[in-house]
């Protein structure tokens, strides 16, 4: 009787910790397609295309309610500043004895103003300068795209600017004295001649320089960007932006708010020309420094009265200058090829 094999033995099962997973090798992977991502990029805040200095800020990534909130800044941070240098110089005259206190109201009352009072009004314009170029930075742009389309001040071209201001408006000056003569300003030495003058001479360019990027600049560009046809932009913004400027100096005299206005618009029209403001800000210096180089050595209470008859038609003799050198200007700026349009 034949026996059967004995059976094969059966490995035992190993038990042991379970084996962790281990990524395929590289030749075992597949290629496995990833979901695309549901974010989407930021629109740009620079021109998307090459545009005039009035529309820098129309860009996809600029809402039209930013411009007008920049606008409305400067306007509430100029009302603090006119307060507190207007309140900082009343104390310091009070407390000098150069104002006596019980006239002081009076004095305002009619419009007239003491030197202190002259030299706050340019300081509180003067601290809008670097509010004006911090603001910015709410239309998400760089700083020095408020300076020109190229993003930075050209001061090879500013300090051309500035000499051409000094030779016309300082002719022009020139000629006018002596053909009117100086009895009627009644220059002298006063008690507040040479700190007043040295006051001035510092202040005022920062001054002039903050009118033209509030206007020029921020209101110019805040109301070109609201139209797309360029020119259409530019007409509406420099009606604006001049009628501003001419209501800010707060004129009753209808030839002095022609000057206003009809400066306020060449310097519009040289800004949109030249690409930046440099030329309009070397206008704007020069011209206030030249007129308030003789301030300090006249009786300064009547500086700002600009009521009906103040004004004349000696006031298109200046206009006349402005015109002259606004073109002078625009000559120039060709001849240098400036940049003018500009996308950041």
């Amino acid at each position: 009787m034949s026996q059967l094999p004995p059976p094969e033995r059966q490995p035992s099962p190993q038990w042991g910790p379970p084996q962790q997973w281990a990524p395929p090798l590289p030749e075992q992977r597949r290629d496995v397609p990833f979901p695309a991502p549901t974010w989407t990029p930021a629109p740009p805040s620079m021109p998307t295309t090459p545009v005039g200095y009035h529309q820098f800020w129309r860009a996809p990534g600029i809402a039209p309610w930013r411009p007008l909130v920049v606008v409305l800044i400067l306007a509430v941070a100029f009302f603090g500043f006119a307060v507190l240098a207007t309140l900082a110089a009343v104390g310091v005259e009070v407390a000098t004895g150069a104002v006596d206190p019980d006239d002081l109201m009076g004095m305002l009352e009619e419009g007239r103003v003491t030197p202190g009072l002259v030299l706050a009004n340019s300081i509180a314009i003067g601290l809008l300068l670097p509010f004006a170029l911090l603001t910015g930075h709410l239309v998400k742009q760089r700083p020095g795209f408020l300076h020109s389309v190229v993003g930075r001040v050209r001061w090879g071209w500013f300090w051309i600017c500035v000499a051409a201001s000094l030779v016309v408006l300082g002719l022009n000056m020139g000629i006018e004295l002596s053909l009117t003569g100086t009895a009627d300003l009644e220059l002298q030495i006063r008690p507040h001649t040479w700190w007043l003058l040295i006051g001035l001479m510092l202040v005022t360019p920062f001054q002039a320089a903050a009118e033209e990027y509030l206007l020029r600049g921020v209101v110019f560009r805040t109301v070109g960007s609201w139209f797309r046809p360029p020119v259409v932009g530019f007409i509406v913004g420099t009606v604006l932006n001049s009628a501003l400027f001419m209501v800010m100096h707060g004129a009753a005299d209808p030839w002095l708010n022609v000057f206003y206005f009809s400066l306020g618009a060449l310097l519009s029209w040289l800004t949109w020309r030249t690409g930046g403001l440099e030329a309009a800000a070397a206008v704007h210096i020069v011209n206030n420094m030249i007129g308030f180089s003789i301030v300090p050595f006249q009786d300064v209470s009547g500086l700002f009265d600009r009521s009906v008859g103040a004004g004349g038609p000696v006031i298109l003799w200046q206009l006349t200058a402005s015109v002259i050198l606004v073109v002078l200007l625009d000559v120039l700026a060709r001849r240098r090829r400036l940049a003018t349009l500009g996308r950041g």
